[in-house]
């Protein structure tokens, strides 16, 4: 393994939050070295799919949240936007989190923040139309701004080959992310 490269436990080794505050701490290192790297740190998106989706939302959704920030609570993990694709939204490997944890779903999450969901039709178990329609629903009550679309045709993990489709999110997530910029 090279030098950044470590082993990483796995389910069922870690269990929620872990993910979430793995993901949270990759928010912290970029305000803290992004700079370096050349990006403004100070404007960061957050984007997965599928259950990635489900990991970004929940970044989005809890900025500065504590309970995801053991060890760098003072780091801001605020985000500009996230791009979310084909998302699970339903709670992580399905189960209520125990004890003092609220839900590891970013749907049952009640923060302000921009999202773009481009959702294809997934019928399968991963996801639903349903699911995601739900969750724009609740995004935009709460006041968030969201650019929402299926794409016809759009297969779970279309993303992974090249494709005019593929095309077309990576334009529409460029052209969100501008606007999103613009407009802050």
């Amino acid at each position: 393994m090279g030098v950044h490269q470590r082993q990483l436990p796995v389910a069922p080794q870690v269990q929620f939050p872990d993910h979430q505050i793995d993901a949270k701490s990759v928010i912290a290192w970029v305000r803290e070295h992004g700079h370096a790297y050349g990006a403004d740190s100070s404007k960061v998106f957050v984007s997965g799919s599928s259950a990635g989706a489900n990991l970004a939302g929940l970044c989005a959704l809890t900025p500065n949240d504590p309970m995801f920030q053991p060890g760098f609570e003072s780091v801001d993990t605020t985000v500009a936007g996230a791009i979310l694709l084909y998302g699970y939204y339903g709670r992580q490997f399905g189960k209520r989190p125990r004890g003092r944890l609220r839900s590891s779903s970013p749907r049952d999450t009640s923060a302000r923040g921009a999202a773009a969901l481009h959702r294809p039709r997934d019928e399968g178990r991963v996801g639903h139309r349903r699911g995601a329609r739900h969750f724009v629903v609740r995004l935009r009550a709460v006041g968030n701004t969201v650019v929402y679309a299926e794409l016809p045709g759009g297969q779970h993990s279309f993303d992974v080959f090249h494709s005019p489709r593929f095309e077309a999110v990576v334009d529409g997530a460029e052209a969100f992310g501008a606007w999103v910029l613009r407009d802050s």
